[in-house]
């Protein structure tokens, strides 16, 4: 696949969740691929989207990905 470095890294991270069946469970870790996927989503800190490159998504979503609350989510 032809993919720029910000996909790659999103496909890495949903191809590992799908494989172990949840997130990563090293909170250091769950902290990165939070980050990553809040910058990747164009998710704002006080919960707005803006336009991200793919989708519009939201915390929650974030929260989804890794297996967590949101509240962790915020403080991970």
């Amino acid at each position: 696949m032809d993919v720029d470095e910000w996909q790659a890294e999103y496909m890495l991270i949903a191809e590992n969740t799908e494989h172990r069946g949840e997130a990563e469970s090293d909170p250091v870790k769950k902290g990165r691929q939070a980050v990553f996927l809040k910058e990747y989503w164009g998710v704002k800190n006080n919960g707005d989207q803006s336009a991200g490159p793919l989708i519009r998504r939201s915390m929650k979503d974030v929260a989804e990905s890794i297996s967590e609350s949101e509240r962790t989510t915020r403080r991970l």
